[in-house]
Formats: C-alpha cells, structure tokens, sequence
C-alpha cells in the first residue's frame, strides 16, 4: 500500500507540473487518471495543497555537514537540492502537519430569494431561490452544491481548478460560466461559455457552450442535450428551458424561483415537458399559462394551487 501511494504521489507531482500549461486534452488525461483511483484524487490533493504553501514557506539555511568534510561535493548538493520530484516529495513529508484545515460553512436562501456570492479568487455565484451551498474559507477553488441551481461564473486557473461536488459526482471548470440544478436526487448542467468536466463514476464528460447534461446525483442515467447558449441561467431573468424534464421539475423551479406551491395530481409530475417559458412571477399569471401549455386544469386551494389533467369531459 506504501508504494501504491508513493507511486501516486509522483505521477501527481508530475500532472502537476504538467497542467501550469496544459490544453484541453491534457486536462482529459488527466481527469481520467483521477477517475482510476480514489488515491488518485487524494494524492493529488495532497500535492496541490503543498505546493500552494511552497511559496509562502521560507525554508532555513541549511546546516553544515559536520563530519563529513570528505563527502562529495555532488552528494552534498544532492542532499540539500534534490530532483524536483525528491523536493516535492520531502515537500510533502513536513508540511502535512501545517496545511490548513477546512474551514466549511453554508450559504442558504429561501424560496423566493436569491442571492450573490464572491468568492475571494475572483469567481461570482449567483443562487437561486430553495439552494444551499457548503463552501470553505480555507479552499474557495471547492464548493459542494447541496440542493437548488446556481449559475457559476468561475475565474479560470489552470494550476487550481474550480471544483464543483454534486451529490456523488464533481464538475471542474476549464474557463466557464455554467448553470448547474440539484434537486431531488438528480442534476442538470449546462454551459453558457468555457468548457467543464463533468466526472461521473465512469468517463469523464466535457461539456462545452450549449451543451447540457441530466443525471442521477450518484453520476448514473447521464443524458446528454443541447441548450441555447443565451437560456443558460434563464432563471435570472425568468426564462426556464426544459428538455423532456418531467413537470414536477418544472413545479420545483417556480418553487425555487417565486416560492410558488403547485401540487400535480395524478401522474401529472412524470409527464415530459420541454419547451421555453417565460415566468412573471405572478402566479395568477404564470399558473394559468403554464396549464394551458400542458393542457391541464387548475384551481387554488389557499397558498396552493392545483393542476390536474383533463378528463375526457373536461370542456
């Protein structure tokens, strides 16, 4: 096991030397070397972490060698400099002890709000109503999207990538702005410009403007679509897209975005919808339209309202 983890320490040290200029297929290999092991990614992360404090640590003078007058003068310098992976690897060896440790705390609206956030490296997240979010003061460049939508726009560095954690799977920024939703045990992603990865359990996905995605939370189910590059984020501005989302999904983000209660009766919820809508956020606007659209009824019952289908006498 000892070695298995030196081995992954030095090809971690090497894909981190490598990705200070690295394209975009070097970014594939690797992320699907992160996807072959577990200890990949934490070897990794371990490097990564070391070598962000590398430049902040002033190392002392080095000692004299007393005794050992006749050593070689190549063996001394050998001893003190070392290879660049060796110095990455003593690296690694002291400064465990004075990492920063995480620093996580949550960031929450409700129904109804949103709210924007800036992070110190220079990324901007704009949050959705119905969304919680773990983000750590130690580490801006990692963030955990619990439920809700949000719409990342992420200041690219290629030595640090932005990772996003959505349920049991991660989306890492190549130079993006992208909508992701968590709701329910499933997940949407869409970009608007850049490229990300997405890294469900098996291949990893590059999605680029205008390309979409939906997925079980644990990477599973994964479809792929196409969205028009200017709808993604449409809430902000009350546009919403659907590609074949069931309607219970549609009901979720009037939810989210206005705090409007719509309850689907029937096998209402599964039936597919796709189509673009433009919301008010005037429900006795937007709930009338949106079942004319589908085809249903409604009625109000207090601060809910209700959408059945029609039956074969409805008028």
């Amino acid at each position: 096991m000892q070695v298995e983890t030196a081995d992954a320490i030095e090809t971690a040290i090497a894909w981190q030397l490598r990705l200070a200029e690295a394209n975009e297929a070097v970014w594939e290999s690797f992320i699907a070397w992160l996807e072959e092991s577990p200890a990949h990614a934490d070897a990794y992360d371990r490097v990564a972490a070391a070598d962000r404090l590398i430049g902040t640590v002033r190392f002392p003078e080095p000692a004299p060698l007393v005794g050992n007058d006749n050593l070689p003068a190549h063996r001394r310098w050998y001893w003190w400099a070392g290879g660049a992976a060796a110095a990455a690897a003593v690296a690694m060896a002291v400064l465990p002890s004075t990492l920063p440790h995480a620093q996580p705390y949550q960031v929450a609206t409700r129904d109804g709000e949103r709210q924007t956030i800036a992070l110190d490296d220079g990324t901007r997240i704009e949050l959705s109503g119905g969304t919680r979010m773990t983000l750590d003061r130690a580490n801006p460049r990692v963030a955990r999207l619990d439920q809700g939508e949000a719409l990342f726009h992420v200041r690219h560095d290629a030595a640090t990538p932005f990772t996003l954690k959505v349920g049991g799977v991660a989306v890492q920024d190549l130079g993006t702005v992208f909508n992701v939703a968590h709701l329910d045990g499933h997940l949407n992603v869409a970009v608007s410009e850049g490229s990300v990865a997405f890294q469900p359990r098996g291949a990893a996905v590059t999605l680029r403007p205008g390309d979409a995605l939906s997925a079980q939370d644990d990477g599973s189910a994964v479809t792929r679509t196409r969205v028009a590059p200017a709808l993604v984020g449409g809430w902000r501005s009350g546009r919403l897209s659907f590609t074949g989302q069931p309607l219970g999904e549609v009901a979720g983000s009037l939810k989210r975005l206005y705090g409007t209660r719509i309850a689907l009766q029937g096998s209402l919820s599964e039936r597919p919808f796709t189509g673009v809508v433009h919301f008010t956020g005037a429900a006795d606007h937007d709930v009338p339209r949106l079942a004319e659209l589908i085809g249903a009824t409604w009625r109000r019952d207090g601060g809910q309202w209700i959408l059945a289908e029609q039956g074969p006498n409805t008028p």
